[in-house]
């Protein structure tokens, strides 16, 4: 999420005064739903976009707060007298009012909480969440009734030696237009790249999430391959802006500290993506062979690009699935990213889904190996 756009949130918030009587239980936006409008030129020095919000009630002061929730962890049942606004900004979570169903969140989606309703919200079982929290000032210093403690339901195939499978995903088209902008800037066909990154920018990609893309892909491609589909994907930016279209630019990566071990979280990551134990994640990918190459995999690849988070691991893997599926004669690495991005809990039908784009978009003999590799996964 961008901060002129959270910057504009705030602001919007903070001018809140009466909130519709109608408006009695919890909802939540999602971040495609948000009404993005155009900043006006004649006030900003840039480009911004912003979203206005359903106002809410406030006996005076608005305060702002910043809470990350680690994976797993979740608040008690509680109450916000005032009501309270969620906007978040990275990860994914959860929440709930009572008596309802649990909801997903994603970043930019928002929770608009009006006064009185019981809830609870936090992380999602394996994913970290952190949102802003939007919260008038109480005058008598009760801004929050805290309630029990959640009691979340067991699945019925849940046992302690089972635990709960998560839920699969559904492919978004914002996605899988990933897969023909890889595959295109893999073997240099700048011609057809140009109008996939179009595709991929009305899909709902943001320009840095396309970036990160090239810059993710160079492991796989080469830097020339993605350097080329870098420059191209800029000469397209221009073109758009010299004919008044401006992209949503999207968030940048957040920076981890200067003393973090890569290769120690390369090896973590590894273990995530790959179902290994981390003793088996730890050993080093071609025993003795080479130690250069192993470093770089896992400290670079799997530790510091995986670490860049304004593109998720799975967005990543169908980025490697486009670019190693156009470059052909790589079905070993193939196999390993397609049990990789079942393993992120793609299930067959939505691995149908990236076969179909790969088919449709990039070509039929293309779709068809991979199809191949697919099938030697998938049998028993």
């Amino acid at each position: 999420m961008s901060k002129p756009l959270i910057a504009t949130m705030i602001l919007t918030l903070l001018s809140a005064s009466i909130l519709a009587d109608e408006k009695t239980r919890q909802q939540v936006v999602k971040a495609p739903e948000h009404d993005i409008n155009q900043a006006p030129a004649n006030r900003f020095s840039g480009d911004a976009h912003f979203s206005r919000f359903p106002t809410m009630s406030s006996p005076g002061d608005v305060v702002p707060a910043t809470v990350t929730f680690e994976a797993g962890t979740i608040t008690h049942w509680h109450i916000h007298p005032h009501g309270q606004y969620l906007i978040v900004t990275d990860g994914e979570g959860r929440t709930q009012e009572w008596g309802k169903p649990i909801q997903t969140l994603q970043e930019g989606d928002v929770v608009i909480c009006p006064p009185g309703v019981k809830h609870w919200h936090g992380a999602s079982e394996h994913r970290s969440m952190t949102h802003i929290a939007i919260s008038p000032v109480s005058p008598d210093g009760q801004g929050v009734t805290w309630l029990e403690e959640v009691e979340l339901p067991e699945s019925k195939s849940t046992t302690p030696d089972q635990p709960e499978a998560p839920t699969p995903v559904t492919l978004t088209e914002k996605q899988l237009s990933l897969i023909p902008i890889a595959a295109f800037s893999a073997v240099g066909d700048t011609e057809k790249l140009k109008p996939a990154l179009v595709q991929g920018l009305e899909s709902g990609l943001t320009v840095n999430e396309i970036k990160e893309a090239f810059a993710h892909q160079y492991a796989y491609a080469g830097f020339p391959r993605a350097l080329t589909g870098m420059l191209t994907f800029r000469s397209l930016l221009e073109e758009r802006r010299e004919n008044g279209i401006e992209d949503v630019q999207g968030k940048e990566p957040s920076q981890l500290p200067d003393s973090t071990d890569y290769y120690q979280l390369g090896s973590e990551t590894l273990e995530y993506l790959t179902d290994r134990t981390m003793e088996e994640a730890s050993q080093p990918l071609f025993g003795n062979f080479s130690p250069t190459m192993d470093h770089a995999l896992k400290a670079h690849l799997f530790g510091y690009l995986f670490s860049r988070n304004n593109l998720g691991y799975l967005e990543r893997e169908l980025v490697v699935v486009g670019t190693l599926s156009a470059i052909g004669d790589v079905n070993p690495q193939l196999h390993s990213h397609l049990t990789i991005t079942q393993n992120l809990v793609v299930d067959p039908e939505q691995m149908e889904r990236i076969m179909a784009t790969l088919e449709k978009n990039v070509g039929k003999n293309v779709a068809r190996n991979a199809r191949g590799v697919l099938r030697d996964i998938q049998s028993p």
